[in-house]
């Protein structure tokens, strides 16, 4: 990491700082929410989706800022927004005000997500852009499988301590962001309005069925963490269900840590759509692994193959995108494939019904088969570029 720029060197540091700060407290939120809100596990879907839907409407009008103004400022203010807004969840003790406050943190990461890729491209030659998607999406997971895990340790001992530290962490990766030279505007190449950017939008097919396709599976892997411990607190007692948890999170930290640039190096744009094709598969493997496990080995065999597909879908998804957007509509192209996230908010809102009105085991098949029909999407877009010279 060394070799690249300061502004890239700092924005990885920071995509991991925040992802950690994030990952720290995805898997405690439903328990939070239990205990501070008295929620069932459907209501607790219920609000996680309204926060994520809410927030990934204003990721796409996000987007469109990007490309209008100075992306560094926007970061600072993502960063910012996260800091407080895991801090506020520390007292949560209102519904309306917990919303408030969820949907503040969901939005700032998704500001955070799309200015990040839109930097990452502006400042790298097409023929670079991989390596540093892959190098950032290796970081990137590493704090993924790795915050969970440290979480649900220090809430061992005291329940909110994660959400304090992953305050403090936004907060002091503010000074990274400060640091580094404004990012350059283009002023003579803005998109016009936020309307006529909209309808670019709309008429790029390719663009619309590969985001759909990307809204099913992130159903599967965008929140596993939260209907996993769903699921877990269902049918597990409290203790157990911590336990599974723990080791289930340790076994993706270590598949990332060990596999993950291995794998990432094989990703090529020329073969994006059959690495999504087994990324998806991987998923579904996965997912009936979890639905057959009944001990802490057969937990952990079922979420080593759940991580393989993990692995190979996020950064396909991100050079997919990388590959259809226009220079001038970079971040509003980002800030469209973020509608994906809607995949997000449905996922604990279904997760949810299912542990509730059916057999729990049930919730694994629905998933397995919208991931699979979201694979087939995502093949049939890439299939329609499959001409172009980066596909």
């Amino acid at each position: 990491m060394a070799t690249y720029s300061l502004v890239i060197r700092r924005l990885m540091i920071c995509s991991v700082t925040i992802v950690v700060s994030r990952a720290m407290t995805s898997p405690l939120l439903a328990l939070l929410l239990s205990a501070r809100l008295g929620l069932n596990q459907q209501d607790i879907g219920l609000l996680m989706g309204i926060a994520v839907f809410i927030a990934t409407l204003l990721g796409l009008y996000g987007g469109y800022i990007i490309d209008r103004l100075e992306k560094r400022k926007l970061l600072i203010l993502a960063m910012l927004s996260s800091a407080i807004g895991f801090l506020l969840l520390t007292f949560a003790s209102n519904l309306y005000l917990t919303t408030l406050t969820l949907v503040i943190t969901e939005a700032a990461s998704a500001l955070f997500l799309i200015g990040s890729k839109a930097i990452i491209s502006e400042n790298l030659p097409v023929g670079e852009r991989a390596k540093v998607f892959s190098l950032r999406y290796t970081l990137t997971n590493v704090g993924y499988a790795t915050g969970p895990m440290v979480g649900v340790v220090i809430a061992g001992h005291m329940q909110l301590a994660p959400f304090l530290i992953a305050s403090a962490i936004a907060f002091g990766s503010l000074f990274l962001m400060i640091g580094i030279p404004p990012t350059l505007r283009d002023d003579s190449n803005k998109p016009l309005s936020f309307l006529s950017t909209l309808r670019t939008l709309r008429s790029d097919r390719t663009l619309i069925l590969f985001t759909s396709g990307s809204l099913l599976s992130t159903i599967v892997h965008g929140r596993y963490t939260l209907y996993l411990s769903q699921f877990l607190l269902v049918a597990y007692k409290p203790a157990e269900a911590l336990k599974i948890l723990s080791a289930v999170l340790a076994c993706n930290a270590i598949t990332v840590i060990l596999m993950q640039y291995q794998i990432g190096r094989f990703l090529k744009r020329e073969q994006l759509r059959y690495w999504i094709v087994l990324g998806t598969l991987l998923f579904i493997a996965g997912l009936i692994g979890f639905s057959q496990a009944h001990s802490l080995l057969t937990w952990c065999l079922a979420m080593f193959v759940f991580t393989l597909g993990e692995m190979i879908i996020y950064p396909c998804e991100f050079l997919f995108i990388d590959t259809l957007a226009p220079d001038a509509l970079r971040g509003s192209y980002y800030g469209a494939q973020n509608l994906a996230a809607f995949g997000g908010a449905l996922s604990p809102v279904i997760c949810g019904y299912l542990l509730i009105n059916a057999a729990p085991v049930s919730m694994f098949y629905a998933l397995g088969a919208l991931t699979a029909v979201g694979g087939t999407l995502c093949f049939l877009s890439g299939r329609r570029v499959a001409n172009t010279p980066h596909i």
